[in-house]
């Protein structure tokens, strides 16, 4: 019984870094508001699920999307740098924008 103590403070440690790494969300999945040259302003989710878009079914042309795709995912960019393995979320993110509001 002289490791129980030990043992007791491992599964601590191991219960308090498992609640940490759930409550973080990762630095790759976010939502974001972009605005296309042309004034529509979009809801964009990189890397969420398809509810964290307002209005996801509003149609856009592939030049809107091509255009809301980098600028949703201008963050990624930064936080990958010139080198990341692919795929990755960061160098294949799942993009979906639709009309605010």
């Amino acid at each position: 019984m002289k490791n129980q103590p030990l043992l007791l403070a491992l599964f601590a440690v191991a219960a308090f870094w498992t609640a940490e790494s759930q409550a973080a969300q990762p630095n790759y999945a976010y939502s974001t508001t972009v605005r296309l040259s042309d004034g529509k302003t979009l809801d964009c989710a990189v890397n969420e699920p398809l509810t964290a878009v307002h209005n996801a079914s509003t149609t856009l042309t592939r030049r809107d999307k091509t255009e809301a795709d980098v600028l949703a995912t201008q963050r990624l960019r930064l936080l990958s740098g010139p080198t990341s393995e692919y795929p990755s979320p960061y160098t294949a993110p799942n993009v979906t924008c639709g009309a605010t509001g």
